[in-house]
């Protein structure tokens, strides 16, 4: 497996259309076809379902595609650092993050950053949002995006990412024809999520959010990422909980349905000492607030 092949990957998973895909790699459509014909092959999966409406990602593509874009990240990573090296400078940003924040925000917030420090090398590591702290507090990283709430009175936090909770239920299910649910309502029933390990914060805000409401969910089937616990509940395997950006997404099978009590939502932050004086530190946190203002 190639990295161009992965960059192509992603490419065309952004566009979902080779055509376009094709441009704005400047390269012709039969090749890009080509090279994704070989990846699927080498991974043994499609990735993609072709029809003559379009390009559609499969489960497997899917699962593929959060992991491609963080190799896309690392690799670029590298580059930097290898170029520093060659300059013999060490000047270093270290950042702590979770998936959730990689999958919407930090790829541009860093991108902008290094616009404005080309010479500064970003280190990423993904974390917790406990480990997050502790780091911080060693000075071992220098920001991090976390989940709140944290009891960390020197740490200093900016939300960047709010999302508020919503159920997703089988098209047929007597629950559907609700505009609104209350999360009691959910007690009984089967639920797909995620692994605790896979996003341990996030599965540890969902399970306290619905205990308070009087419920352990039954976890009947755990699938990773959300769009295949969304397939599971489509195949009517039983009813999930995600943050209502999945909404944006056309999902058959499935309908979304708002939460009517005042649950928590799902916040993500910046975070980072509150002593730290350091002028790349406090500049990567002005680029994060004017990237989370346009969005």
């Amino acid at each position: 497996m190639e990295l161009r092949q992965i960059k192509y990957f992603v490419t065309v998973a952004e566009e979902l259309n080779f055509r376009r895909a094709a441009e704005r790699l400047y390269m012709e459509q039969p090749p890009l076809s080509r090279q994704i014909r070989h990846l699927e092959e080498e991974l043994g999966v499609e990735l993609f379902h072709r029809t003559k409406r379009g390009v559609t990602l499969t489960e497997a593509g899917q699962a593929f595609l959060e992991e491609a874009r963080l190799t896309l990240a690392q690799a670029e990573q590298a580059v930097q650092a290898a170029k520093l090296a060659s300059r013999s400078k060490q000047t270093t940003l270290k950042i702590g993050f979770s998936i959730c924040t990689f999958n919407r925000l930090l790829p541009e917030i860093i991108q902008a950053f290094r616009q404005d420090f080309p010479d500064v090398e970003v280190n990423l590591q993904e974390m917790t949002t406990v480990a997050q702290v502790k780091a911080l507090q060693a000075s071992e990283i220098d920001v991090g995006f976390l989940h709140l709430p944290i009891d960390a009175d020197d740490l200093q936090t900016e939300v960047v990412i709010v999302d508020q909770f919503v159920a997703v239920l089988p098209e047929n299910h007597p629950l559907a024809k609700q505009p609104q649910l209350s999360l009691r309502s959910l007690a009984e029933e089967p639920f797909v999520l995620f692994k605790r390990q896979a996003k341990p914060d996030f599965y540890e805000q969902l399970i306290n959010t619905c205990q308070q409401f009087g419920f352990t969910p039954r976890i009947v089937q755990e699938a990773t990422p959300p769009e295949v616990a969304i397939s599971f509940v489509a195949a009517g395997v039983g009813v999930s909980l995600v943050t209502a950006i999945h909404q944006q997404k056309q999902n058959s099978g499935v309908v979304f349905r708002t939460i009517s009590d005042a649950i928590p939502p799902l916040e993500i932050a910046i975070a980072w000492q509150q002593n730290n004086k350091s002028s790349v530190v406090h500049s990567f946190v002005d680029v994060a607030k004017k990237i989370k203002s346009l969005n």
